[in-house]
């Protein structure tokens, strides 16, 4: 049974609610919320980040699992995978992770100059607060041994936590963008879902936004292939693999080594 007949169009205007939202809630949480926390406790910003970061993918994660039950979908494994499109991995389909994940390096480091670009816009600057390599400096800014201006050398917490975070990051967004949003945005916009859809996952991005053009060609690449493809493994793949980088690097240093 095709579980995707059973859902309701997403046009234009329940786009714009259901990226307004989440969207919101990041940039309340990271431009808010954590420099008022550093403020009145003195903790240096990396904590008030994993707070703010880890609890907001685990809202999307929540919130994925909530519309499924809210279409009226049973508790049972195999109609969850067959809405979500969690389906098993043909050859064709291992090729895409890689090719998505090649083309996504390429392009960030391509247009790595126009997040300059767009800090030149004092709206679209980083918080003062941010540290530099949270900024258009990157890991240039980023001192061995250190994660955003704090030093993690014997802090195996800091990887225990940015793993979890990690997890919800990359099972929360794709299940919710990919795997709930995009199939219903296919009943809408038919063939150019992708466009919507990667759009929208670029400016929940807002709260980084002078690193929206840096994400945009990855989101509207992977938007297409799963959608071509109707398999969220795709980009759960390909996502996990992206920032399974800065993931290494970090449970590196946390247990030792400071590079």
């Amino acid at each position: 049974v095709d579980r995707r007949d059973k859902t309701r169009p997403m046009g234009i205007v329940p786009t714009i609610v259901y990226w307004a939202v989440p969207a919101t809630i990041l940039y309340i949480s990271h431009y808010i919320l954590v420099p008022m926390f550093i403020k009145r406790t003195g903790q240096p910003y990396l904590v008030g980040y994993l707070i703010a970061w880890v609890s907001t993918m685990v809202f999307f994660f929540i919130a994925a699992l909530a519309a499924y039950r809210l279409e009226g979908n049973p508790i049972r494994l195999a109609t969850f995978t067959e809405r979500y499109r969690l389906r098993r991995m043909s050859r064709q389909d291992w090729i895409w992770p890689l090719g998505i994940l090649g083309f996504v390096i390429i392009s960030y480091f391509g247009l790595a100059f126009t997040s300059g670009w767009l800090t030149q816009c004092s709206f679209l600057a980083p918080h003062p607060v941010f540290p530099p390599e949270f900024g258009p400096e990157g890991a240039a800014a980023r001192a061995p041994g250190t994660f955003m201006g704090m030093t993690i050398t014997g802090s195996g917490w800091v990887a225990v936590v940015y793993l979890f975070g990690w997890l919800f990051n990359i099972f929360g967004e794709e299940l919710w963008f990919r795997g709930y949003i995009l199939p219903r945005q296919e009943k809408a916009f038919g063939k150019h879902a992708w466009v919507a859809n990667g759009l929208m996952f670029t400016l929940n991005h807002i709260w980084q936004p002078w690193n929206l053009l840096l994400i945009l060609p990855g989101a509207l690449v992977g938007a297409f292939v799963v959608q071509r493809r109707k398999n969220t493994w795709i980009l759960i793949i390909s996502h996990g693999l992206a920032n399974a980088i800065l993931l290494v690097l970090i449970i590196l240093n946390a247990f030792g080594l400071s590079l």
